[in-house]
């Protein structure tokens, strides 16, 4: 019985930590912006676009890891311009990071 509750104990406090840790993620992501440099053709379109790897590959520069899958964007960005994007950090916790796309160079 003992065992048992040591068990739940420990599990709550890992739950707990767990929170805290994305709590902290989440402030972080909140007040990112990051500008991503683009090379662009005629009439501001982009050569490629923005993927969601991209995204995780800046935040990574940052500091800040976030798996590729949880962020949430339907399409890549194709034009220039600033973007919200949000990032499953927990369930019912999605900060949104700020994208400015500009022209490289």
């Amino acid at each position: 019985y003992r065992a048992w509750q040591h068990d739940i104990a420990s599990r709550e406090d890992k739950r707990k930590r767990e929170r805290e840790e994305a709590e902290v993620a989440a402030t972080r992501i909140g007040s990112t912006t990051l500008t991503m440099g683009v090379k662009v053709g005629d009439g501001g379109k982009l050569y490629g676009s923005i993927t969601s790897k991209d995204i995780a590959d800046a935040l990574a520069r940052r500091g800040i890891t976030v798996d590729k899958h949880k962020i949430e964007l339907d399409e890549p960005l194709k034009s220039l311009g600033t973007y919200k994007v949000a990032i499953k950090v927990m369930s019912g916790m999605s900060p949104e990071v700020t994208i400015v796309v500009e022209p490289k160079g």
